[in-house]
């Protein structure tokens, strides 16, 4: 007697085998076919496709900002600056630029800013600041301003500004100008809330 068994089982295997094969090549086929290079009328039919670009004419170009220019002498006297704030307990920041502007953005530290009153024990720490760069030979700069701020709440609040050009500093140091007549030179802009 024969045995079907074994005839059936291997019968299956070669249908198994040959099921497996077909599915490989038929993945193979369509892997080469999707990776194929396009044809020129395939990429023209692609381009066509494609919205058309929205024209450059009716965008508005933003502007570049332009910024003061930074040199390697201005940056050493500014750290010179922001040194010499610091060894007086001032808090705020300092910036020089090649427009020959020594600014301060000084923070009061408990007290309101209203006035140039309020404020005037920040501006001649600032300006003492400033002579203190000017002696040590960074001899750049012409004006002074103090953004004088104050807190309230959370938030730092810009409250004034006081500017004095730096000859009538330099004569108030020599004293060709009393604090008086000092006081009287500086420009104050009062920050409305």
């Amino acid at each position: 007697m024969s045995q079907p068994g074994p005839k059936r089982t291997f019968r299956l295997m070669v249908i198994v085998l040959a099921a497996t094969t077909v599915c490989i090549m038929a993945v193979i086929g369509a892997v080469v076919f999707l990776n194929r290079p396009l044809t020129a009328a395939e990429v023209a039919a692609t381009l066509a496709a494609l919205p058309s670009p929205t024209p450059l004419a009716t965008l508005t170009p933003t502007p570049v900002p332009t910024l003061p220019g930074v040199t390697e002498g201005l940056l050493v006297c500014q750290r010179r600056a922001g040194e010499a704030m610091s060894d007086r307990q001032m808090v705020g920041a300092v910036n020089l630029s090649d427009d020959h502007l020594l600014l301060f953005k000084w923070a009061s530290i408990g007290e309101r800013v209203a006035s140039l009153d309020d404020a005037l024990a920040g501006v001649i720490l600032a300006f003492d600041v400033a002579l203190d760069v000017w002696e040590d030979g960074c001899a750049v700069f012409d004006r002074v301003r103090v953004e004088a701020y104050d807190r309230m709440g959370e938030q730092q609040i810009h409250r004034l500004t006081a500017e004095a050009a730096m000859d009538d500093i330099l004569q108030w140091h020599a004293g060709g100008l009393s604090d008086t007549e000092l006081i009287a030179r500086i420009r104050v802009t009062l920050v409305e809330p």
